[in-house]
């Protein structure tokens, strides 16, 4: 992998113009006190171009391609905590990395011109504001751009070992998932699907931060206190990691049972719309010039049409995904950038998503739309389209006889308590159309 490591440096070097290229790693962060921390996660761009997983370092790339790593050394002490480490020659030389030193050297070495990205962990943010002897809030207007824009060039493109890594994980995700629909009944706790769910992962030392829930209609829930009762819709949001950190991204949706042949005719007539539209949006991939903008709206037209087979909403379909009717119930994007984050550079900003001069629109529910950009060989993305009826924007939407003229706000009544349905998959887009990436996975 070392040889990697050092094609993507010198990609990186090749398309940042001159000055210091500056790269930090995660740091531990604290919870109660400062040896309590937080299990720790790399920061992704420092991983890409180094593959270390390890806190408090940084890489500096200088205006000649001189790479150096700086690290934080271990005091002799650690070792009764930590166990032996690699000394920082031995990490420098795993990343075939020349130059090695101690992070409190690194000071001395940064020239006038320093490219960086602008850091959300405040760690960093303090550290960097007083490399560059300026205020922390000031770090990002002084980012730059020219080095956030060839991140992302490089890192939306992924290669044959990237996409091989992001199938691992995703071969992964179906054993887990397949773990937790055999425990899937009446009577368990969410917390009991859950657990069955991390197994496969734990075993593996992969895994992170998942949704299983009855509460589908609240998108990012985070509780799994809930019952399972026979009329629940179970929604299952989850991924892992490869051994080299690529994530995948699977989202599921099952009867109180596990089983989608128990599905009563309410839920099967959602979930039968919302795969319509998945299976719409992936079609719409594998079109040469495609955008996602364009995924995005063939996912909601195809919804459209199945809620207006079932007396849900009403009118000219165009008129309709003009005025946005359909965001009552899928208010957000059809999906994002997958690699070595879940939604992949998506702390670099909107330029992963948008290019230069496209900005995200005003409009509720397509404003959530992280990706709009033109789909290219290489890219690899979620689908993931939904329906919810969510109470309050209901009754929001309701009071105000907000687009009525497309939707039948009487029989979206008879659909309330329902929840939500969700089915996503991942995506590379190739030079011949699109691919669902991994093992099959019922739904």
């Amino acid at each position: 992998m070392t040889s990697i490591y050092f094609q993507r440096l010198r990609h990186l070097r090749e398309h940042v113009a001159d000055g210091d290229i500056l790269i930090f790693s995660a740091t531990m962060v604290p919870r109660s006190y400062p040896a309590d921390t937080y299990a720790f996660h790399q920061d992704a761009t420092f991983r890409y171009y180094t593959g270390l997983v390890i806190p408090d370092a940084a890489l500096l790339i200088d205006a000649e391609g001189r790479e150096t790593l700086f690290v934080t050394p271990a005091h002799p002490d650690e070792v009764i905590w930590t166990g032996e480490v690699p000394s920082p020659r031995e990490l420098a030389d795993q990343a075939a990395i020349e130059g090695v030193a101690g992070m409190a050297d690194l000071s001395g070495r940064l020239s006038s011109k320093c490219h960086f990205i602008a850091p959300h962990d405040g760690h960093i943010k303090i550290r960097l504001a007083s490399l560059l002897g300026i205020r922390p809030e000031a770090l990002a207007d002084a980012a730059s751009v020219e080095l956030r824009r060839a991140i992302i060039d490089q890192r939306n493109f992924k290669d044959a070992s990237e996409i091989a890594e992001i199938e691992s994980a995703i071969a992964l995700t179906k054993r887990m998932i397949d773990g937790a629909r055999a425990v899937i009944e009446p009577g368990r706790r969410e917390s009991d699907v859950l657990a069955a769910l991390l197994a496969p992962a734990i075993a593996e030392e992969r895994g992170y931060f998942s949704i299983v829930t009855v509460r589908g209609d609240i998108l990012h829930n985070t509780s799994y206190s809930h019952t399972i009762e026979p009329h629940h819709l179970l929604l299952i949001d989850c991924g892992t990691e490869s051994a080299q950190g690529y994530c995948s991204d699977i989202t599921r949706t099952y009867s109180a049972t596990g089983n989608l042949s128990d599905l009563t005719a309410k839920q099967r007539g959602i979930y039968d719309a919302v795969l319509s539209s998945q299976h719409a949006a992936i079609a719409k991939t594998a079109q040469r010039g495609a955008s996602q903008l364009d995924v995005h709206l063939e996912a909601c037209r195809s919804l459209t049409a199945s809620l207006q087979a079932l007396g849900l909403m009403r009118g000219d379909i165009e008129s309709s995904l003009r005025e946005g009717a359909h965001a009552l119930f899928l208010p957000h994007g059809i999906g994002h950038m997958l690699g070595l984050d879940v939604h992949d550079m998506e702390n670099l900003g909107d330029d992963v998503g948008y290019v230069p001069g496209t900005r995200r629109s005003s409009q509720f529910g397509l404003n959530a739309l992280r990706l709009a950009r033109k789909l290219e060989p290489g890219y690899v993305i979620t689908i993931e389209p939904g329906c919810y009826f969510i109470d309050a924007l209901i009754d929001r939407w309701k009071a105000t006889r907000h687009l009525e003229d497309f939707i039948c706000y009487d029989e979206v009544e008879k659909y309330r308590g329902l929840g939500g349905v969700r089915i996503e998959d991942d995506i590379l887009i190739t030079e011949t159309g699109s691919r669902v990436l991994g093992p099959e996975i019922e739904k």
